[in-house]
């Protein structure tokens, strides 16, 4: 079975190479097309207008798996690979993050969008994300993915599609156990710190402070992460509201 990688930390981030690691140990083939640099949080964002680059590269450890970092985004990568690097790919993986990607905050990951990517061009495809923004425990959500792929392509055998899978912040033993849930509805806080540069500008930056919280009873992703269980999610790429369909047409639809 090959699997294609790909990420938006960054064809040099951990997540990448201990998910790498630990497929490879469950005697899977893979191939690597990852952004030279991080581009995180770039959503679906394409390269028009200018050429993209593939720099076939060595990665420490993974000196046998082609590996190429790409100058666009996890998308371009996805693209790039499945229609001139690589040939016969049979999934798609991108991640592991280096933080979560719960609810909707999986509009704006370029992780997500990989995946999300992958299956527009037919492909089963994964996103993986580790939560809290570390380093730690990557090992243990790589080799626990590892270990989900033959439920991940039987979840698939009636075609392609999108999963997203959290992992909470802690040791594998730790884990509570698998649950699938929807996706929470995130709400930041919307202004920005000003600050004024030397040249009179005002700089404006994001505050990354949450300000919704999870309801007990709710099963969303986002209260499965907080209660220690691996979180599954399918997604689509459709943004069509279709509850709200029908009274769409109603109010809009006529003939000239």
């Amino acid at each position: 079975m090959n699997i294609l990688l790909t990420n938006d930390d960054g064809i040099h981030a951990i997540g990448l190479h201990e998910l790498a690691n630990a497929l490879r140990k469950a005697g899977y083939r893979l191939f690597i097309a990852a952004p030279s640099v991080n581009r995180s949080c770039v959503s679906h964002g394409l390269t028009i207008g200018k050429p993209l680059y593939a720099d076939k590269v060595v990665l420490e450890g993974l000196e046998d798996v082609p590996s190429y970092a790409i100058s666009g985004t996890p998308a371009d990568c996805v693209r790039l690979a499945a229609g001139n690097l690589f040939s016969d790919i049979d999934l798609v993986i991108s991640g592991i993050n280096q933080a979560s990607n719960l609810g909707s905050d999986s509009v704006y990951s370029g992780t997500v969008a990989a995946a999300i990517e992958g299956y527009m061009i037919d492909y089963p495809s994964v996103a993986v994300s580790k939560d809290v923004f570390s380093t730690d425990f990557m090992t243990d959500a790589a080799e626990y993915t590892a270990t989900l792929i033959p439920n991940i392509m039987k979840f698939f055998k009636d075609g392609a599609g999108v999963l997203n899978i959290n992992f909470p912040c802690m040791k594998r033993s730790e884990y509570r156990g698998v649950r699938v849930g929807d996706i929470a509805l995130q709400k930041y806080t919307l202004r920005y710190d000003e600050e004024t540069e030397e040249d009179g500008r005002i700089a404006y930056r994001i505050r990354l402070g949450k300000i919704t919280e999870v309801a007990e009873d709710e099963g969303s992703d986002e209260r499965f992460i907080r209660d220690g269980y691996v979180t599954v999610t399918p997604l689509t790429y459709s943004f069509a509201d279709k509850s709200r369909m029908s009274r769409a047409r109603m109010i809009f639809e006529r003939d000239e």
